[in-house]
């Protein structure tokens, strides 16, 4: 009897193998077929396709006739909600990263042959407003010359050159057909990590997961926000990719997406009303039922400080700016649409042209510009803005209207993504076209011109990305950067420019340089104008990563310019240079003189400005006492040897801010409140805007 129950159960075991096995088989034959009918399809038929059901925005659905119920635990809202590490850092986006991560563009349909959407792997419809979801079969597209097919494949060969492209596909067997048709193109790929989850959309900026370091040995984690309602595959990915490179996730039900995300590595956020909007609703993501119907989770509307405050507590942010969005962007009032960060103390914006500032967006852009470059970077200095063109249309004309651009362009040249030493562009020509199809050449080249200004040393990796005209995105909106392993960190405030007659000709050197390991060393490479070889300045350790030295600028010049650049080694043999592009042209630039006053930097429609003209010395600022009582509990005092209002910022060892203030103090001691500070070593950094000073302070409690 107890073989015979073996017998049977093998038997039972084997059946439901052979089932499992032949239901693969014939998926994978469908998905053959499929893709052989697509392979046939015109490219208008595939941009249709795209265009409907790849929207930035889903349709909005009336959500009350769906079945719903509450938000899981795991995504709850609230302030202090999510646990995120205290000491966590968000890195700037062109900080150094290990990979770039983006999908690829596929096609779905129904059983019966009908154009779909798929909404949960391998079920969808063919409706807007579905309630009972059917089985769909998705297959990547592939078709050689395609436009939009060509964006994601020039996309992921610029990515590899500097980075490692992760790839995330929705089925095993999809791998080969993308690398089939990669080296048929001529651009194999050779740098890339494939990851099988089902998306619904290729908008990874927007649903990627917000990574983060984290610890003495600054592991990774990631910060799982939640996405738009209807795109339920595309929400869960952060967690996926978390559980398979083993990352801790943090998840909240906050709705927020990554294009309207903009930080500087230090704590402070950018960003706009959207956020505010997206978060006043009861509703949340889509669920499936057992029987394939589909609900909504149900949360409790947010008001404007529970946000702000959420937002403190997930980012853990020292400030938060939140700006007015744009009306007219196609929908998503995201701040990348115009503007990013190239360094933690400026921005680079698009500017709109005086033939289109009567537009509502035109008119916002220049109210957040100026907020933007009201604000205080990190070593208390208001940050500086460049400016780069606004894209015209094919036939190097502006826009008939405002109403006109968004339904048809949404062109933006920042809207592009950091990867190390290079910037995958978006631009809008292609001379191997002609007609109108060649596009504005002319005037596409000159704006190259001023973001290679605005970009000093990057290498520009330049996608035509006219084919995404309208959908209210670019390359920034369809990648997301994943932070480099070991990473080694640099912080230095960047004298914008020094008088000689007034401060003497040595300009004190200051960096702040961090690794799990420790840093061996950091050094100085500069030149002046006059000679074309890089002299090296080893700064010496003040310990606790901080490193200082003296560079002896000429006393006989009038005008001159020194040019220069960090390199910290770590003592685990990582080398990074500041800024990264070092090795190619991108320097720090001080112009220094007995008449220089201030700096200008001239690019488009506006500048820089000049900077105005400082009243404390350098030799001033060495004059600041040293911090007592040190050790300190609640309170430190330190004396001052001029008048003028300084800032200070109080810095952890991996460089986060943990306390900032003015002082406005006269020839004497002023004190600073350090209670909320926890045990440990700090360095305080005083600063006029120019020249600045360092201070160490330990606190016990």
């Amino acid at each position: 009897m107890k073989k015979a129950l073996i017998a049977l159960t093998c038997l039972l075991v084997s059946g439901t193998t052979l089932t499992a096995q032949q239901a693969q088989t014939d998926a994978k034959q469908r998905r053959a077929q499929l893709l052989e009918q697509v392979n046939n399809m015109s490219e208008q038929q595939i941009s249709d396709y795209i265009s409907k059901h790849y929207m930035r925005v889903p349709a909005q659905k009336d959500k009350s006739r769906f079945e719903t119920k509450a938000l899981p635990q795991a995504k709850a809202t609230g302030v202090k909600s999510l646990g995120v590490p205290e000491d966590a850092i968000f890195p700037i986006e062109s900080d150094e990263v290990q990979a770039i991560l983006m999908t690829w563009p596929y096609y779905a349909v129904t059983e019966s042959g009908q154009q779909a959407e798929m909404y949960f792997e391998g079920l969808g419809t063919t409706e807007y407003y579905p309630s009972k979801l059917e089985a769909v079969t998705s297959v990547p597209l592939v078709q050689q010359g395609n436009s939009q097919v060509e964006l994601f494949a020039n996309l992921a060969d610029g990515i590899q050159k500097h980075a490692q492209v992760w790839m995330v596909l929705h089925h095993e067997d999809d791998t080969a057909t993308i690398k089939e048709y990669m080296e048929k193109r001529g651009t194999p790929l050779t740098n890339c990590r494939f990851f099988i989850y089902p998306t619904n959309a290729f908008w990874f900026r927007d649903f990627g997961p917000m990574a983060f370091y984290y610890g003495d040995d600054d592991q990774i984690g990631f910060v799982d926000l939640e996405y738009y309602g209807g795109r339920p595959l595309d929400d869960e990915v952060p967690i996926k990719i978390a559980k398979e490179m083993g990352y801790p996730v943090y998840t909240t039900g906050i709705e927020y997406e990554g294009g309207n995300i903009l930080m500087d590595g230090l704590g402070q956020l950018f960003t706009s009303s959207a956020v505010y909007g997206n978060n006043q609703d009861s509703y949340g993501q889509m669920y499936l039922n057992a029987d394939s119907t589909v609900g909504y989770y149900t949360k409790k509307p947010l008001t404007e400080q529970q946000v702000k405050d959420s937002l403190t507590d997930m980012f853990n942010l020292t400030d938060i700016t939140v700006m007015p969005k744009f009306q007219y962007d196609g929908g998503t009032g995201h701040i990348d649409l115009y503007a990013d960060m190239w360094e933690e103390t400026g921005f680079v914006v698009s500017q709109f042209p005086e033939d289109l500032a009567s537009w509502t967006d035109a008119k916002t852009a220049v109210k957040n510009i100026e907020t933007m470059k009201g604000k205080e970077d990190y070593f208390g200095e208001n940050f500086a803005t460049v400016s780069i063109p606004f894209p015209r249309m094919n036939n190097g004309k502006w826009y008939a209207s405002q109403s006109s651009y968004n339904q048809n362009y949404t062109r933006s040249y920042s809207n592009h993504t950091f990867v190390n030493d290079a910037i995958v562009q978006p631009v809008f020509y292609d001379t191997t076209k002609s007609g109108s199809q060649k596009g504005d050449v002319e005037s596409n080249r000159q704006a190259l011109n001023v973001m290679k200004l605005a970009y000093p040393g990057y290498h520009f990796e330049e996608i035509d990305v006219r084919s995404f005209d309208g959908y209210g995105g670019a390359i920034h909106c369809i990648t997301k950067q994943i932070p480099a392993e070991n990473p080694v960190r640099i912080y230095h405030q960047p004298v914008r420019w020094f008088n000689t007659a007034d401060n003497g000709t040595v300009y004190n050197v200051a960096v702040l340089s961090q690794n799990k390991s420790g840093i061996e060393s950091v050094k100085i490479k500069y030149r002046n104008t006059d000679i074309n070889w890089f002299e090296t300045l080893e700064l010496t350790p003040q310990g606790d990563n901080l490193f200082t030295g003296k560079i002896e600028l000429k006393s006989d010049k009038e005008r001159d310019t020194l040019f220069y650049y960090i390199e910290s080694t770590s003592k685990n043999g990582k080398t990074i240079t500041k800024p990264m592009t070092a090795k190619r042209g991108g320097y720090y630039i001080m112009p220094y003189g007995t008449e220089v006053t201030g700096y200008n930097n001239s690019f488009a429609y506006d500048s820089v400005g000049e900077v105005s003209i400082r009243t404390v010395t350098s030799q001033e600022m060495e004059n600041i006492s040293e911090i007592y009582p040190n050790p300190a509990k609640e309170q430190v005092s330190v004396t001052l040897n001029n008048n003028q209002p300084l800032y200070y910022r109080i810095v952890n060892l991996k460089g986060q801010v943990m306390q900032t203030g003015k002082i406005n103090a006269s020839n004497g001691a002023v004190n600073m409140d350090v209670s909320s500070l926890k045990s440990g070593n700090y360095w305080v950094v005083f600063t006029d805007g120019n020249f600045s000073a360092t201070r160490k302070l330990v606190v016990t409690k």
